[in-house]
């Protein structure tokens, strides 16, 4: 029980993030400043009305940074640098007041954007995209998957194995192409035929597709294995003798009552695997995936080219999101065995 518990806490913990994210506001913060984690940015802010002798390192710093203005913006890194013996003096003096501005426990991007408050917009826009390619796969695959376990596969005339003997040849196919090459073949599908200018849209149309064709081959196959394996469907034997329709029976007796665990499982596998996909498809040298979009990918595509440290926290985050998945995932195979 302690960990169902867990596992309830975690996807708490997940739903709160997604929806945190409708709140999120993106704006950058004074004049784009980038920052590592745990640092602030200050404002000093130089008094005009002092006039007291100072050294050639304060004239330096007076001149090089207030030369147009009476204030500016500094990070904690930069104000506790080459320059931190002079400000101190300066603060010191009453010269310069200090004041802290903004905070960012996790930093900020490229764009000088709270990481924190970004991380929770990406989740929000990743969890989306993977939950378009889990619909597409699951309406999809879930239907052959039946048709092929259960329908076809009570009625043994000649004709219906024939149709079932040609869906397990697509099915196999498809299934036994690797993914990489079917995501090449989609994004130049997409590249040739929707002619569209605007990322996210291309992305979702990846997304589809590869749900649509990749995922629901698989899930059909998984969904497929398991209904044959319901005790040799004697169970549903039972129930047509009963006089169920073959409707009531599919609803109630496989997708309701055994293909529940199944399809969260296969589900939640699904979503990590795009998060993992998208991550990659939005890389600067790959460039795939999204541009102007918010998402893992694209703040560690952000973050990439100063060479920052801070690329690697949405690598983590991400690692967290999917560990999470991941944790629910063994908790139901658990649950259901």
């Amino acid at each position: 029980m302690e960990s169902k518990y867990k596992v309830v806490l975690l996807s708490i913990i997940l739903i709160t993030i997604v929806i945190a994210s409708f709140f999120v506001e993106e704006r950058v913060n004074m004049e784009g400043r980038f920052v590592q984690p745990f640092g602030s940015l200050y404002s000093l802010i130089k008094d005009e009305s002092i006039h007291i002798k100072l050294s050639s390192k304060e004239k330096r710093f007076i001149n090089k940074n207030f030369s147009k203005k009476n204030t500016i913006i500094i990070n904690s890194k930069d104000l506790f640098g080459k320059s931190r013996k002079a400000v101190a003096s300066l603060i010191e003096k009453d010269v310069l007041n200090k004041k802290r501005v903004s905070f960012h426990m996790l930093g900020t991007d490229n764009q000088g954007r709270d990481i924190v408050k970004m991380l929770i917009v990406a989740t929000r826009n990743n969890l989306i995209l993977s939950l378009i390619a889990v619909f597409f796969s699951i309406i999809l695959g879930m239907f052959i998957g039946i048709l092929q376990g259960y329908i076809l596969n009570r009625d043994t005339t000649p004709y219906h194995q024939k149709i079932r003997y040609v869906f397990s040849f697509l099915i196999n196919s498809i299934t036994s192409v690797p993914m990489l090459v079917w995501l090449l073949i989609i994004v130049l599908f997409n590249e040739m035929v929707i002619d569209v200018d605007n990322d996210f849209i291309k992305t979702v149309c990846t997304f589809i597709f590869l749900g649509s064709f990749y995922y629901a081959s698989i899930l059909s196959q998984t969904i497929e294995a398991h209904i044959i394996s319901l005790k040799e469907l004697e169970f549903l034997s039972t129930s047509e003798i009963m006089g169920l329709s073959k409707i009531k029976i599919i609803f109630n007796h496989i997708i309701k009552t055994n293909l529940g665990g199944l399809l969260l499982s296969q589900s939640l596998m699904i979503i990590i695997q795009m998060i993992m996909l998208e991550i990659t498809i939005s890389f600067e040298y790959i460039d795939f995936g999204l541009e102007s979009t918010i998402s893992y990918g694209t703040l560690i595509t952000g973050m990439f080219k100063p060479h920052s440290s801070n690329m690697m926290i949405p690598i983590i985050f991400a690692g967290i999101v999917c560990s999470i998945l991941k944790l629910i995932i063994s908790n139901n195979k658990r649950m259901n065995a």
